[in-house]
């Protein structure tokens, strides 16, 4: 894992806020901001460790806006949009690229010692499951509960089945 600076967590939580119409008012906002200083103060240099007062105030206001998860060593480009991040889980090994939005109740797990790795632009709407090491190729949509076991290539969309409506008998 490669050492976080400083600037480029400012420069990730600027392009966070573009992600957002009114960033202020955006729980996942808050979500990803409460990851990048909790990442920075992890795996940053030693000055890094003063952001300990900080990391808290966010993690408690994390923990009221919403149940997401987004692990210190997981590994999150810039831009990242959650726009309903109630109940998103990611495995501490994801790896998620630039401008990815991810919507509410979506798990990134692993399987058998493999991590999902979602490439730049991909969105991952409501109740999606990636599970084990696929990758979600550039651009590609996964839409929602669907559940993914294999790779989705750049540009593709992947869906659930449709409900099926029966007369009654």
């Amino acid at each position: 894992m490669e050492e976080v600076t400083l600037r480029g967590t400012l420069d990730a939580i600027r392009e966070d806020a573009r992600a957002y119409h009114d960033w202020r008012r955006e729980a996942g906002f808050w979500v990803t901001l409460s990851y990048r200083v909790r990442r920075q103060r992890k795996h940053g240099g030693a000055g890094s460790r003063l952001l300990l007062g900080a990391d808290l105030l966010l993690g408690g206001v994390r923990r009221l806006v919403s149940d997401t998860r987004l692990p210190a060593d997981a590994e999150i480009g810039p831009g990242l949009c959650l726009p309903h991040p109630t109940g998103v889980v990611l495995n501490d090994r994801v790896r998620i690229g630039r401008g990815v939005a991810i919507f509410q109740q979506v798990t990134l797990g692993e399987w058998k010692g493999d991590t999902p790795e979602v490439e730049d632009g991909a969105a991952l709407f409501a109740g999606a499951k990636v599970i084990g090491g696929v990758r979600v190729g550039a651009g590609a949509m996964v839409g929602a509960n669907a559940v993914v076991h294999r790779d989705v290539p750049a540009g593709a969309t992947v869906a659930a089945p449709a409900g099926v409506v029966r007369e009654r008998t």
